[in-house]
């Protein structure tokens, strides 16, 4: 993340151009803005387009409070597409990928003994969102427990939307040549700085928890591995 608002900053009046042609073609749409910027989410998350990228736009085309609410909708929407792909079409390709992965074998298989708590923990860490929810839905987990522990990605959504608002503000500071820092410019970065390292210490923090609670439950074992 820090190496994307750095992009930012240095990309400046350029990045400004795309997103102007972004946020005008939002606003072509009118009151199907949010709507169709759900569905290209939810589509593109499942493909593995960085979440980032998406909650950025939202962040520059809405604002911060449609920004969020587009890209949790967005989240819930997707996770819900993912869920339904990996229960019906992909667990037998999931299931094959965990056994040669005992690491993230042990955590998923912990979430079976404790559902909801060892979800919202996951979603907390910085594992892919798209891939968690193809992992949980190829294990059968309760898909209302699964969509309820997708609000634990609210605070990073949260930063992710306001990396997009502050981005914006900063590569217009970096086209302003020489009109000086405003306070509000400092605040800006400040606020930025201290979410980020609010957000890495929370991972940090779930990442141990979610590790102690999978520890009793191992992985394939080598022998295993070596008979599939």
């Amino acid at each position: 993340m820090v190496g994307f608002v750095a992009a930012i900053v240095v990309l400046g009046e350029e990045f400004t151009r795309h997103l102007d042609g972004i946020e005008r073609f939002m606003a072509e749409l009118g009151p199907m803005a949010i709507p169709a910027f759900v569905l290209l989410s939810m589509v593109l998350s499942s493909v593995f387009v960085p979440d980032l990228l998406l909650s950025v736009v939202a962040g520059v085309t809405f604002g911060f409070a449609k920004g969020l609410l587009a890209v949790l909708l967005g989240v819930l929407a997707g996770a819900a597409l993912q869920y339904a792909l990996a229960r019906f079409l992909l667990t037998q390709r999931v299931e094959r990928a965990l056994h040669v992965r005992p690491a993230i074998a042990a955590i998923f298989g912990a979430v079976r003994q404790d559902e909801l708590r060892l979800q919202l923990l996951v979603r907390l860490t910085p594992m892919n969102r798209a891939l968690t929810s193809y992992l949980l839905g190829a294990m059968g987990v309760r898909f209302g427990r699964f969509e309820l522990a997708c609000l634990a990605l609210l605070p990073s959504l949260a930063l992710e939307v306001y990396v997009g608002i502050a981005g914006r503000h900063l590569a217009g500071m970096a086209g302003r040549g020489g009109h000086g820092v405003l306070l509000h410019d400092v605040a800006l970065a400040v606020g930025l700085v201290v979410s980020i390292v609010v957000m890495a210490a929370i991972s940090r923090r779930a990442r141990r928890a979610v590790d102690a609670l999978s520890a009793p439950f191992p992985g394939p074992s080598r022998e295993a591995q070596r008979s599939s």
